[in-house]
């Protein structure tokens, strides 16, 4: 397979990225595309639907042999699980697969733009297929899921530091420290955590059931 694009999002480590899509509205991606003969054609239409699948290439992850068993991050302690009943990232040909929100697509002299939003994608993720989602087939309203049935709930977070960016940046950082970027195994309170958000470096940590943002840094 042959990769298409590799998406541009707010995200440049693992760490601190969504671990599911659609949980983060701020969560933007673009992906560019040559116009050419192919991709003039290849999105018409695309205005229709109001989210789109992306298949996707782990490209984090190390080429090599996996476990059949895995533990999934949001499971505290050493429960795990078979890999093809989760969502990990460390599956035998690291293909990935995540619904997004449609934004927009724009059309320039030498390029086309197509925005998303609600990426659960590192920055640089290549991207081998995108698909229209289709509500009438890909909804299933009595599919249960028993050990994930509850989506993660945002913890309080606040500013113990001065910022003066683009208010939509500060939601999406508020956003990715209340969903607990911590690995399952490490939920300790008072402990310093750094994570780094659309070009800034944040220090934070969980104080009283409430993560308050100790330091932020512009990247260089």
């Amino acid at each position: 397979m042959t990769e298409i694009c590799k998406i541009e999002t707010p995200f440049p480590e693992k760490f601190g990225t969504p671990r599911q899509s659609l949980l983060i509205d701020e969560a933007w991606g673009k992906m560019c595309f040559p116009k050419n003969d192919f991709y003039s054609e290849a999105f018409r239409g695309i205005e229709n639907f109001t989210h789109l699948w992306l298949i996707f290439l782990f490209s984090e992850i190390e080429n090599k042999s996996f476990n059949g068993l895995v533990s999934p991050p949001r499971f505290r302690g050493k429960m795990k699980l078979g890999v093809y009943a989760t969502r990990s990232p460390h599956r035998p040909n690291r293909l990935g697969l995540s619904v997004v929100k449609f934004d927009r697509i724009e059309v320039h002299d030498k390029e086309i733009v197509v925005w998303v939003k609600g990426v659960d994608l590192v920055n640089g993720t290549p991207i081998l297929d995108i698909k229209p989602y289709v509500p009438y087939c890909d909804r299933v309203e009595s599919a249960v899921a028993q050990i994930f049935e509850e989506g993660p709930g945002l913890r309080n977070v606040i500013w113990k530091c001065p910022y003066d960016g683009k208010p939509e940046t500060k939601m999406l950082i508020e956003k990715v420290i209340g969903l607990d970027p911590r690995p399952g195994q490490d939920h300790a309170e008072n402990s310093t955590y750094g994570v780094s958000v659309a070009g800034y470096n944040i220090r934070f940590e969980l104080v009283d059931d409430v993560f308050l943002i100790t330091e932020v840094r512009e990247q260089a």
